[in-house]
Order: C-alpha cells, then sequence, then structure tokens
C-alpha cells in the first residue's frame, strides 16, 4: 500500500489502462502477433538475433555471419525474452508485447511528472495521455517491437532527472555522474541519441549562463550555414554524391573555431547586458575570425586531398552566419525578461581574461560528464572491433553507402534541398507527427493539386506564428517552461538529429527513428496550450472546464485505444493450423530442409522459417566483410562461398538496380519449377558466377 501511495491516482489509472489492454492482446490467438502486432521487418532482425544469442550461437542472423547491424541495449533487453523462442516462437512475442507496454506507461508517467509543475495537472494528464493511449504513436513507439519504446523512456527519463537537478542551486560531482549514466542510456537504447546527450551535456554544465542555449544554437545555425554554402555552389545532386563528407567535416572544424573565438570575445554573454553596437562590432569579428581560421584548415585538408571545399564556400558561411547570428542575438536581446541593459565596461583583454577565468569550473563539470560519455562510447566502440572488425554498427554504415549510390537505391538521399531542411512535405518525415495530418487533411481539402504546397505552407506558417505568438504574449510565463521542461535542448537537439541524417546522404530512414521529435511536438504543442489557458480569466468556472476537457478527452483517447487493440487481436483466428507468414508455404514446400536461402530483408522470415537458414543480402543484419563484398562488387563471390542454395528476391531488382547490378549476372538464377511467386518476389536456385 505504501508504495501505491508513491504514485498519483492518474498514473495509477493509467497503469491499469494500458497494462490490461495489453494483457489482454498478449494472450490473443498466436497469428495475430505476425500479422497485426510485430509486423516490421526490422524487429525480427533483433528477435533472431537475441534467439541466437541466447542459444549459444553468438551476435549473428544467419547463425554463419557475425554481424552487429543493431541498437546495443535494445538486443540486451530481447536477449532473455527470445530464449523462450526454443519453447515456443509466439511465447517470447506474448511476453514482448507486455515489455513494450511497460516502458510505454513509464514513459507517460514520466512526462505527467515532467509537465506537472511547468504546466499543471490537467495539461500533464492530457500530455501523458495523449502519449501513452494515442494510435499513431503507439503504432510508432510501441507496437512496432522496436529500439523505439526504450528510446522514449529514456529520452523522458533524462528530462526528468535534468528537470529535478535544475532546482538545485549548484551541482556536485554525483549529480553529473547520474546525468551521464542516463545519458549513456539514452546513446546505447539508440545511438543518434548522440545529438540530445551532447547538446544536454551543454545544458548542463553551463547552468545559470546564456552558454548553455548559445552554444547549441550556433552549433545548429553552424552546420546549416556550412551545408547551404556547399549547396550553393554544388547543387543537391553533386553534394550528395561528392561534397556531404567534407561539408560535415567544415562544418565540425568551424563550430569548434567560432565557439572559442565567440566565447572570448563576449559574444556567449547575455545579450541584454551588451549594447546593439558591440553586439554586431563582435559578431563582425567573430565570424572574420572564424571564416579565415575555418578556411585555412579546409584549404590544407584539401591539398592533403582529405576534404574538398569550393573557394566561395568561406565566404558564404561569413554572410549567412553574420546574418543568423546577429538576427539570434537581436532576438534574444528583444524577448529577454532580464530588466537590466549593462553593456560591459571592460577592456577587450579584460574581457578575455574574466571569460578565461570561469574556465576550470567548467572543465570539472564536463570532465566527468563528457568523460563518463565518452569511456562508455569508447569501450563499445572496442568491443565491436575486437569482435565484429569495425567500431560501429554495420546497418548504418551501409546506409550511408547506400546514399551515395546512383538511382534511388532503398530510399536514397535527401530528395529536394527542402528535405536537407527536414521540410520537404512529401518526403521528410522527421516531424511527422504535425506534418503528415496536416499534408493529408489538405489533400482532402485543397481546391486543387496544384495550390496544395501553397495551402500546406500557409497552414504551416500560420500554426508556428500562432504558437510564437502564444508564446511571446506571454513570456513571463511561457519561456521559463522552456528551462523547466528541457525543451531548448530537446528540440535543438531534434532538429540537428534529422537535418545531419539528410545532410550526410542516410538513405532508409523511418518513422521510428524520430522519437525526440515526436517528444518534442507533444512539448510543443502542451506549452502553447498553457499559454493559451493563462490568457483567460482567472475563474473557476474556466479551471473546471479545463478539467472536463481533459477528462473528457483522455477517456476518448482510452475508448479508441482500448477498442482498436481489442479488435485487433481477436481470441480466434481464421488462420490456425497455418504457416505464421504466408511466404513460409513456398520456402518450405520447395527447398530441401537445411538449404541457405538469400532475401533483400528477410527478417520475419528469418525467425520463423523452420530448418533453414535465411541470410540477408542486403547487409543491414549480416557481417563487416559482407559489406566490405557489397562495396567491392564482390557479394556473389562472398555468398558461394558461405554456400547459399536459394534466393528469394525480385529477379529484376538483384540484377538492374544498385548495388546489386555490380555483383550479379542474370544467369546466376534460374526459377525454382512449380515455386508460385509471392507478389513480385520468386524462388530462384542460386548458381556460382561465370568467370568473365
Amino acid at each position: 500500500m505504501a508504495f501505491l501511495k508513491r504514485f498519483h491516482w492518474f498514473e495509477l489509472t493509467l497503469i491499469f489502462v494500458v497494462m490490461s489492454v495489453h494483457l489482454y492482446a498478449a494472450f490473443s490467438a498466436p497469428h495475430n502477433f505476425s500479422m497485426r502486432w510485430f509486423v516490421r521487418d526490422d524487429a525480427y532482425y533483433y528477435f533472431k538475433v537475441a534467439q541466437n544469442i541466447s542459444e549459444g550461437r553468438g551476435s549473428t542472423f544467419d547463425g554463419i555471419n557475425p554481424t552487429n547491424g543493431y541498437h546495443p541495449l535494445w538486443t540486451l533487453v530481447c536477449v532473455p525474452i527470445f530464449a523462450l523462442a526454443r519453447f515456443d516462437l509466439i511465447l517470447p512475442l506474448r511476453v514482448l508485447l507486455v515489455v513494450m507496454a511497460i516502458f510505454s506507461v513509464i514513459a507517460s508517467i514520466l512526462l505527467f511528472r515532467l509537465l506537472k509543475k511547468p504546466v499543471g495537472e490537467p495539461l500533464a494528464m492530457l500530455a501523458a495521455a495523449y502519449w501513452g493511449l494515442d494510435m499513431h504513436i503507439h503504432a510508432t513507439i510501441t507496437q512496432q517491437g522496436l529500439e523505439t519504446g526504450l528510446v522514449a523512456l529514456s529520452v523522458l527519463l533524462l528530462l526528468r532527472l535534468m528537470q529535478v537537478l535544475e532546482q538545485k542551486e549548484t551541482l556536485d560531482s554525483k549529480d553529473y555522474i547520474k546525468l551521464a549514466l542516463v545519458a549513456l542510456f539514452v546513446l546505447f537504447s539508440r545511438l543518434d541519441g548522440i545529438y540530445l546527450v551532447l547538446i544536454a551535456g551543454v545544458w548542463i554544465v553551463f547552468r545559470r549562463t546564456p552558454l548553455r542555449y548559445l552554444v547549441p544554437l550556433d552549433f545548429v545555425l553552424v552546420f546549416g550555414s556550412i551545408v547551404t554554402a556547399y549547396m550553393q555552389r554544388a547543387g543537391l545532386k553533386l553534394y550528395m554524391i561528392v561534397f556531404d563528407d567534407s561539408a560535415i567535416v567544415m562544418s565540425a572544424i568551424t563550430f569548434v573555431f567560432q565557439a572559442v573565438i565567440f566565447y572570448l570575445i563576449g559574444l556567449y554573454e547575455h545579450p541584454k547586458t551588451q549594447s546593439i553596437r558591440q553586439i554586431v562590432t563582435r559578431t563582425l569579428l567573430g565570424i572574420t575570425l572564424t571564416a579565415i581560421a575555418a578556411a585555412s584548415v579546409m584549404l590544407l585538408l584539401r591539398a592533403l586531398g582529405l576534404a574538398q571545399m569550393p573557394r566561395a564556400v568561406p565566404l558564404l558561411y561569413w554572410g549567412i552566419m553574420f546574418v543568423l547570428t546577429l538576427a539570434t542575438r537581436l532576438i534574444l536581446r528583444t524577448i529577454s525578461l532580464r530588466s537590466e541593459e549593462a553593456p560591459s565596461h571592460l577592456s577587450f583583454w579584460e574581457g578575455i581574461k574574466h571569460q578565461l577565468a570561469r574556465i576550470p569550473n567548467w572543465l570539472h563539470a564536463g570532465f566527468l560528464y563528457y568523460g563518463i560519455l565518452a569511456g562508455g562510447l569508447l569501450t563499445y566502440m572496442l568491443i565491436n572491433y575486437l569482435l565484429f572488425n569495425t567500431f560501429m554498427p554495420v546497418s548504418g554504415q551501409i546506409k550511408r553507402w547506400w546514399g551515395t549510390l546512383p538511382g534511388n537505391a532503398y530510399g536514397g538521399g535527401a530528395k529536394t534541398i527542402l528535405d536537407v531542411y527536414t521540410l520537404d512535405p512529401t518526403h521528410s518525415q522527421s516531424w511527422g507527427l504535425l506534418t503528415q495530418p496536416l499534408y493529408t487533411w489538405l489533400q482532402a481539402n485543397a481546391p486543387d493539386e496544384a495550390t496544395l504546397n501553397t495551402w500546406y505552407w500557409t497552414a504551416l506558417i500560420a500554426l508556428l506564428a500562432l504558437w510564437t505568438l502564444l508564446i511571446l504574449t506571454n513570456r513571463a510565463r511561457s519561456l521559463p517552461r522552456f528551462f523547466q521542461t528541457g525543451f531548448i535542448p530537446l528540440f535543438l537537439s531534434a532538429y540537428i538529429h534529422g537535418f545531419l541524417y539528410a545532410a550526410m546522404g542516410y538513405a532508409a530512414s523511418h518513422e521510428w527513428y524520430w522519437t525526440t521529435q515526436m517528444v518534442s511536438l507533444v512539448l510543443a504543442g502542451i506549452l502553447a496550450l498553457r499559454s493559451l489557458i493563462d490568457r483567460l480569466p482567472k475563474q473557476q468556472a474556466v479551471k473546471m472546464t479545463v478539467w472536463g476537457l481533459t477528462g473528457v478527452l483522455s477517456i476518448l483517447l482510452a475508448y479508441n485505444f482500448s477498442s482498436t487493440i481489442i479488435r485487433r487481436m481477436p481470441y480466434h483466428s481464421p488462420y490456425e493450423g497455418q504457416p505464421y507468414l504466408d511466404m513460409l508455404t513456398i520456402l518450405e514446400g520447395y527447398t530441401e530442409e537445411g538449404a541457405t536461402i538469400g532475401l533483400t530483408g528477410g527478417g520475419s522470415v528469418g525467425y520463423f522459417i523452420r530448418n533453414r537458414t535465411i541470410v540477408n543480402m542486403d547487409g543491414l543484419i549480416n557481417s563487416y566483410a559482407y559489406f566490405q563484398a557489397l562495396k567491392a562488387g564482390q557479394a556473389s563471390r562472398y555468398l558461394e562461398e558461405m554456400g547459399l542454395d536459394y534466393v528469394f528476391a525480385n529477379l529484376y531488382i538483384i540484377t538492374h538496380s544498385p548495388p546489386y547490378d555490380q555483383q550479379f549476372q542474370e544467369e546466376q538464377f534460374i526459377p525454382v519449377p512449380g515455386a508460385p511467386k509471392y507478389g513480385q518476389k520468386e524462388l530462384l536456385k542460386f548458381y556460382p558466377k561465370k568467370a568473365e
């Protein structure tokens, strides 16, 4: 009983609703799990690897090739669960469904506690109910069986811990260690969490100073400016093929120079303590020195053949970054809540001495936080190298390689300039929780297709303008909530996360990558709603109305959530007695036991198939050696030596589209007599490549 008292009544209600519905689903008919719940092939990559680890075969999907093509923490969670697969293939899926529900409800409770004080209980309840019960979020975060549920939990745990420690006047070593350990939880839940943990570190180390938000803001602006400069000179297509790596290298170099120079000349002091003339002068000096220093290093790297840089890029950076730096400082100066306006009377050299005097304390905090973070990451990389001969997951390396291939192999890289900035309504996914419903609604209601984009941008700009108006017209209350909830580091890291995926030519990104963006949008929406309510009269009737609407909306969410899942997961299935996947009838019926079958994908087949071996041919869950063979055009020889017997694929795809057109000859594949096609795929006997 004492344990239950630690929970708010809303939290207990949410636990009951979420867990009871998921427990109902967990005991439903077996075929529901493969056909209605865990339908993403990528999830089964984890499941099969975890099963193999638990049975002593090592970190391998096919039992032949060692692989590290996964995020580590989710695999560790799956290993004990999929040890149950030796008894029954559906049993671990039932257990996993419940585990994912636990992650979901914990994340919702953390969101409630994060928001309860800044926005009040009713809106905190609404946000938590939305996160835990909305079917779109559930389908993306919880249902797919991927690492996203763990990611959401870790991100919200970090935000909540940051909020709790924000209330302390000073932090001790234990606080920084605790924060670093939770940051490692975020990082190993999904490795692209690196953006959040790096920016959160700046937020933590430089607490109580403008550096905490100015440095991350400049980080985003520098990378955006340099990439823009490269694309302006090269165009999108040439940028993706030739210049993307160089642009990222120059962005990193430029940011380091700029951060040091800006700090020394006082551009990281609060803009309210500087005159407009000082801001303009310091910005001009800082950007000029940075452009010269960064350009010098890049010219050296270009001379050594290590990087490429069109000559106009430093000049373009200078112009773009000067405007952006000046604009951000002047805007912050205007909206700041500080009342004093006291330009510094220190001389230039006195100002530098003043800046240097504060560094030792920051070094102590940074050493603890980033030292633990670096130690964990380096240990992970070393283990990867020792076991798999590569420092990082092979899946991420392959997707970057795909982005360099001609055509649209596996989706290709960014499709448009707007897509690079995560703003393309038809291609960009990272802000899809907002943009996709808006675009879909406008598709159904816009007068015609020709004006759809105009309507979309008008609606999106109007929404952003309304959000900004609500925040700024009551900024005395609204802006502190940004600090109390960690919204600033979360949003900036979410944006740079999506931007860098596109700017680096990363291919085949998916909707489940964007957890931090989804959390950011939920926080942004609830903070704006709180600002709107702040404008209403402070009367009991208004409070009761807010409570009433929160209750009604939460009940509607709970009803839709429960009824949808109950309908989806019936206890009687018409597929009883049939294979868990349709294609298994072909693969098991037309191949001999012990056969090795290649698929481009193959996660779910690899998990459910009996007495046969499934080899992943796209390389995502294959070995680093296979990836090198793919790049060298030697995948056929690799698979021949491995003993591949069959391929189940679209013949045209594996013989005429990159990267497979460089690997195989069409005569290597002979259709198996009598085997029916499955969609556009067919079962093909695989033969060695003829000598050329």
